[in-house]
């Protein structure tokens, strides 16, 4: 199984527990958990690209994160958050062969998260160390070895950014949209990922 299949399997059993999930959350108060699942895209910088011009980041592709949280003051929580990024794939031609690029990352966040009473719709703010793992798979049908310098993994500290529109007030579960950046500080280079996501509260 490929890390793209792989991936696309563990978002849907995290969506398939996701119920079971919030059933079970009325026993573990003052605990909350949050479940989302929406769009990645990618974006590079600093760092020499081993394809030579840099062409334009892949378009984008599927993300979905999970995570906890606890109080900590009446408008503050702090909790931990796990998501996976799809990021998408590139073409890259040497000579007469063409392969392809596959882009994901897996990040994880330790933040604060505020919750504000006068920013309008916006009612969570959230921010917070992060450490981001990258990773260009390499796929080819033939000439394996001449693209082999374009497969890359590594790990980085970065950084967690989101802002959530949801309804306020206590409910069992809470449905909104999720804004957010995941940024790892590569020795070589820069990932900033800019993310929407439909996430679910409860």
């Amino acid at each position: 199984m490929t890390r793209s299949s792989a991936a696309r399997a563990a978002v849907l059993l995290l969506l398939l527990l996701a119920p079971a999930a919030v059933a079970r959350a009325a026993s573990l108060e003052p605990f909350r958990g949050h479940v989302g699942i929406g769009y990645a895209k990618l974006f590079e910088s600093g760092g020499e690209d081993p394809v030579g011009d840099r062409p334009s980041p892949p378009g984008g592709s599927l993300s979905a994160e999970g995570g906890f949280d606890y109080p900590i003051a009446p408008r503050l929580r702090i909790g931990a958050s796990l998501g996976y990024h799809l990021l998408g794939s590139r073409n890259v031609p040497r000579g007469s062969l063409v392969a392809s690029l596959d882009y994901s990352a897996l990040t994880t966040a330790l933040q604060l998260h505020w919750e504000p009473q006068s920013l309008g719709p916006i009612t969570r703010l959230s921010a917070g160390p992060a450490i981001f793992n990258k990773h260009i798979e390499l796929s080819t049908s033939g000439g394996g070895a001449l693209f082999s310098d374009l497969a890359r993994a590594s790990t980085a500290l970065g950084a967690a950014l989101d802002a959530t529109l949801m309804p306020r007030g206590d409910r069992p579960v809470k449905v909104g949209f999720e804004v957010g950046t995941r940024i790892g500080f590569f020795d070589d280079e820069v990932w900033t990922l800019a993310t929407g996501r439909l996430v679910f509260h409860y």
